[in-house]
């Protein structure tokens, strides 16, 4: 399932990542996933347009980013046998990161062609 990511520029020292957080938890807005690298804040919730906007209102440069949203089956290889679909199609994957839900494990995935591995890992939705 195609859906929205807000990235967030945040300075990478103690209590920034909390600033946001909190801006978060004021608004009444769950996280759902979240990847943090360097000074990159991925995350997945709902109204990211919304929440986009409220975070440029306190000065964080902030994008929306089209990602897939994909149920892995808990069990060995489900993983790899996602990614050798993807590879037959010569997609590549620009980053993923994975989160648990309370009815299974969920992947993030940025592929260079989102339409198409939409397509592709219906199967897993």
């Amino acid at each position: 399932m195609i859906v929205k990511q807000v990235t967030v520029r945040v300075e990478n020292r103690e209590g920034k990542l909390k600033e946001v957080m909190d801006i978060l938890a004021e608004e009444n807005i769950n996280v759902e996933a979240i990847s943090m690298a360097d000074t990159v804040t991925r995350l997945i919730l709902p109204n990211p347009e919304q929440v986009a906007e409220i975070l440029r209102k306190h000065k964080y440069e902030v994008e929306l980013t089209d990602v897939l949203r994909v149920k892995v089956p808990s069990r060995a290889g489900a993983l790899a046998n996602m990614l050798v679909d993807i590879a037959k199609e010569k997609i590549n994957l620009e980053y993923m990161y994975a989160f648990a839900t309370g009815s299974g494990d969920e992947m993030i995935i940025r592929p260079s062609d989102v339409e198409r591995t939409n397509e592709l890992l219906s199967e897993y939705n």
